[in-house]
């Protein structure tokens, strides 16, 4: 299901707008618009993808669909809605094997960080592998995303790299919601009656577009969040990983 933004007006974005459209053209000109966004459904990503439509419409938005029980329905059906009703340039990419299958190939990844070699080896596979050979296809300068400031583990990137900065791989990344708070993207999804996926009418300040099925701090409650709120993406989980149970 979707849902959309209220209405309500917030004339004390204005600044931060105009700030992250700044940064978005310094952005295209110094890659000649050789770029992409990295879009998920979710409302941080949903925030930039509107932001740099304001700037270049024709942006190309790249979606991994991670594959069966990886992705929230309704974040797919806002992506489709975004491309099919709006017309925005989503560009769907789906890995040789999705998350469910990677989880059968390698093994449940259980600890408290992505930092394992276990987690590295399914992310190179389920999305790097994918989007380099994207950017290799398309001549790719740079890109942007929905990172945030404020979310855990990335306060440090954005204090050293700031809102646009430039690889040792000659990339240039575009973080324009980089100073944003929560509130923030919700006062811009408001004020541009954008739609949104239902899954944060749950809790707008706390509930994040995760993987579903991700299982990487499984210890801090993920899998019984994922039982008591979503019983039949449960249910069909431990059909296939019964193990997982343990952690519920």
């Amino acid at each position: 299901m979707l849902s959309w933004g209220t209405g309500l007006v917030a004339p004390w974005l204005r600044p931060k707008i105009k700030r992250a459209q700044s940064v978005i053209a310094d952005w295209l000109e110094r890659t000649n618009s050789r770029v992409y966004l990295s879009i998920s459904g979710g409302k941080d990503s949903l925030v930039a993808a509107s932001l740099i439509q304001s700037v270049y419409p024709q942006c190309p938005m790249v979606w991994i669909n991670q594959g069966h029980l990886a992705e929230w329905e309704d974040c797919i059906e806002l992506l489709y809605f975004l491309r099919d009703e709006w017309g925005w340039n989503i560009v769907e990419l789906c890995p040789p094997r999705g998350l469910l299958q990677l989880y059968k190939d390698i093994g449940l990844p259980l600890e408290g960080t992505m930092n394992t070699s276990q987690d590295k080896l399914i992310n190179q596979k389920l999305m790097y592998n994918v989007l380099n050979e994207y950017q290799e296809l398309n001549d790719i300068q740079g890109y942007a995303w929905g990172l945030r400031k404020e979310s855990k583990g990335r306060a440090m990137y954005l204090k050293c790299h700031g809102e646009l900065y430039q690889k040792k791989d000659g990339l240039w990344i575009c973080s324009p919601v980089g100073y944003w708070k929560t509130e923030h993207i919700w006062q811009y999804i408001d004020s541009q009656k954008l739609p949104y996926a239902s899954i944060y009418d749950r809790d707008r300040m706390t509930v994040r577009n995760g993987c579903p099925i991700g299982t990487t701090g499984a210890n801090w409650g993920r899998i019984a969040d994922l039982k008591i709120n979503y019983p039949e993406l449960y249910q069909e989980f431990i059909y296939y990983f019964p193990e997982i149970q343990s952690y519920s």
